[in-house]
């Protein structure tokens, strides 16, 4: 009986790699919240109303920004051994539209097992995956809307946790220097988890849906602010903001705050031949351990 609780304590708090440095760590697929590459971790995380195929994450009717195909991939090492990878893929498609894939993966070092009598055992694999699928076009020259399918899949132990959502958003300009934003992110989501050793089969969890609203500004086009609110169900909302500055066209520093706690970041461009290389680097102090985070992002357009 011992056992059997402890796997249903692991599989019911599938967040437990990736998402134990937010408040809401408990809750189904939290890993998935880390989400997120180089450029936005560096603003605070504040993705909704940022352009190109980072923010897909956040708000897939950013995909609509696209004007080259990107290859994207992502690394970031945290506490306790916990790391996130990140590689996707996004292309303009039709006219002003645009198309994307990712996949993030969410693990922790080996997890040593323990038998009913606390004796240990074989390290235990964990694996936590989500895959999105999105698109966006424009409905009029200053709206864009964009809808996303996620796929949720996790391996602890024997033990296997699944499920499908979906994501929406949409992008305004009422000015060419002023973005607004706002999307929904796990609308009815549900993961079903099971252990066949344990006898247990189609467990099911919903997923809180979140919800975003933020903005992007840029008083000029060297400088860019944004910020974000966002909040789930039964949390408090959670702010965030940064800004960007470009030295020139190949470097950019940038600064955040997230819910209290800051971040720092930089880009650097290297044209190769009509690809444009970018390395993404953010700094993040964890919220329950005050740790550092380091992700590091490489992209190429084309």
């Amino acid at each position: 009986m011992r056992r059997l609780i402890i796997v249903v304590a692991a599989l019911g708090t599938a967040g437990l790699a990736g998402g134990a440095d937010h408040a809401d760590g408990g809750l189904p697929a939290a890993y998935a919240l880390l989400a997120g590459d180089g450029r936005t971790l560096a603003l605070g995380g504040a993705g909704v109303a940022l352009d190109g195929f980072g923010p897909l994450y956040y708000n897939p009717a950013a995909l609509a920004t696209l004007t080259r195909d990107v290859i994207a991939t992502s690394y970031r090492a945290m506490s306790f051994d916990r790391r996130i990878l990140e590689a996707g893929y996004g292309r303009p498609i039709l006219e002003g539209a645009g198309a994307g894939i990712s996949w993030m993966n969410a693990s922790a070092g080996d997890i040593e097992g323990r038998s009913a009598a606390g004796n240990p055992t074989a390290d235990v694999s964990n694996s936590q995956n989500l895959f999105v699928f999105g698109f966006a076009r424009p409905t009029v020259s200053w709206v864009q809307l964009g809808v996303a399918g996620r796929f949720y899949y996790s391996v602890i132990g024997t033990g296997k946790v699944s499920g499908f959502g979906l994501d929406a958003g949409v992008r305004v300009m009422p000015l060419e220097q002023l973005t607004l934003a706002a999307a929904g992110r796990d609308l009815a989501t549900s993961l079903r988890w099971s252990h066949e050793e344990y006898g247990l089969r189609d467990v099911k969890e919903d997923v809180p849906t979140r919800g975003l609203l933020g903005a992007a500004y840029r008083p000029w086009k060297k400088l860019a602010l944004v910020v974000q609110g966002d909040v789930g169900q039964g949390e408090d909302w959670r702010l965030r903001g940064g800004a960007e500055v470009w030295a020139d066209e190949r470097l950019a520093l940038r600064a955040g705050y997230d819910d209290g706690a800051p971040t720092l970041g930089a880009a650097v461009v290297l044209p190769r031949g009509g690809v444009n290389v970018t390395f993404d680097y953010a700094f993040v102090e964890e919220d329950f351990t005050g740790e550092a985070a380091h992700t590091a992002s490489l992209s190429l357009d084309f």
